[in-house]
């Protein structure tokens, strides 16, 4: 039982000297734009990590801030199910039939200790129903939905671990919400691609101007602030000239 309940706590203590780490890398951190956070959104990336037990660094590739809100990706979740070795995991591609090369995964996990497991899956049909891929209800043929289009298997994947997740082992995550489930844009490793939500004044025409969030799905967040002279765009006039600059350069326009 004691190694059951010492992950309901953090799992490194945070002490006067480790915050003030924190606070001297932070600015750093704001200042090298490598993860495109400001500095309070570094130090709690670096301090929620520190709790969870993963390193300064590493904390940015597992813990993102969206809307405000610390978020653990379920790449870094599953890691951290993998190094507790209290659950026990189990992935399966659903079967296909005829129509449908894909259906989906299911995701199985149970507690070693306690016995108490659950099996949680997501389908294409459930990206659909959410509103997830093109072919949604509402979508109304829009573009922006590129990364379930292109990696329909690994989106299924991941949401299937971390709706297990929630259920089995939401103490391993610090009870952390995923990127997805605060309305962030993932690629296919579950990992956000949106920039923090900004007010974009687009065009009359929708199919000249690009959204913000479809260029972030295509290029990714970084290549559009470096487009940009470091600034998130905020005009359907920059969001134009960054995808024809971007379109350029990758030749597909």
């Amino acid at each position: 039982m004691e190694t059951e309940e010492k992950y309901l706590i953090a799992q490194s203590q945070t002490t006067m000297e480790t915050v003030q780490v924190i606070q001297s890398l932070a600015p750093i951190v704001a200042a090298a734009r490598m993860f495109g956070v400001s500095e309070s959104q570094a130090a709690v990336v670096m301090l929620t990590g520190h709790e969870l037990g993963i390193g300064l660094a590493a904390a940015f590739q597992f813990v993102h801030v969206i809307d405000s809100k610390p978020s653990i990706s379920p790449k870094g979740l599953l890691a951290m199910i993998h190094r507790s070795g209290l659950v026990d995991v189990k992935v399966t591609r659903l079967p296909e039939d005829k129509a449908k090369p894909l259906i989906g995964y299911e995701c199985w996990m149970k507690r070693r200790s306690s016995g108490f497991g659950h099996t949680a899956r997501f389908t294409l049909e459930d990206a659909t129903r959410a509103l997830l891929t093109e072919g949604s209800p509402t979508s109304g043929g829009k573009r922006g939905y590129g990364n379930w289009e292109k990696y329909p298997e690994n989106m299924c994947m991941w949401r299937a671990i971390g709706f297990a997740a929630d259920v089995v082992c939401p103490d391993l995550g610090g009870g952390m919400y995923r990127p997805e489930e605060l309305g962030a844009v993932v690629d296919q490793d579950g990992e956000p691609v949106t920039i923090d939500a900004v007010a974009v004044t687009t065009l009359p025409n929708d199919d000249v101007t690009p959204t913000l969030q479809e260029l972030v799905a295509r290029y990714t967040a970084k290549a559009i602030m470096a487009a940009n002279d470091g600034r998130i765009p905020a005009t359907g006039d920059e969001l134009i000239a960054i995808a024809t600059k971007l379109g350029a350069d990758d030749g597909s326009s």
